[in-house]
């Protein structure tokens, strides 16, 4: 596993949270990146990617049980939030008309009135999702049939991808 990697997915969810009102998440991920970040030094770990490797003096063996156990831990840790974002099922977001779901990443369902310029054809709910999913998708007019319609289109989606059978 490359630690490196891991930090920078955090950092641009976070990023993508802060950027769409979602400061509370952004801040959560954030800590938790902080916290591995944090037993990482406590362990005197050394990074794991070659480019890291290659330079520098002699330094201690790291302490791999430890920083296998600290890294399922922390694994488990952000499953637990994945797990309690997606059995949230469809959170309001007090600031404007639109609510914020977790499914193998972040969908947002928003109401926007008509205006044919920023491309809303329609007065309705509409359907973003993660990169390669859903951008703008009119889903209805009325708020229930929309979020019972989001639920098909983002389970269509995962089966299509294979997130679904992970």
């Amino acid at each position: 596993m490359n630690d490196r990697s891991v930090g920078v997915e955090i950092d641009a969810t976070a990023k993508w949270l802060e950027g769409r009102g979602i400061v509370g998440a952004a801040s959560l991920l954030r800590r938790v990146a902080r916290q591995r970040d944090e037993a990482v030094r406590q362990l005197d770990l050394q990074p794991t990617s070659p480019a890291h490797q290659a330079g520098g003096g002699e330094r201690p063996a790291p302490r791999d049980l430890d920083a296998a156990a600290e890294a399922a831990m922390l694994r488990t840790d952000v499953a637990r939030l994945q797990a309690h974002a997606e059995r949230a099922g469809w959170v309001a977001d007090p600031a404007a008309k639109r609510l914020w779901r977790w499914r193998d990443g972040w969908w947002e369902l928003g109401h926007r009135r008509r205006n044919p310029k920023d491309g809303y054809h329609d007065t309705g709910w509409y359907l973003w999702g993660p990169v390669g999913s859903y951008d703008g998708e009119w889903v209805d007019r009325h708020k229930g049939p929309a979020m019972a319609e989001a639920e098909r289109l983002i389970t269509k989606h995962r089966a299509a991808t294979g997130e679904g059978q992970r």
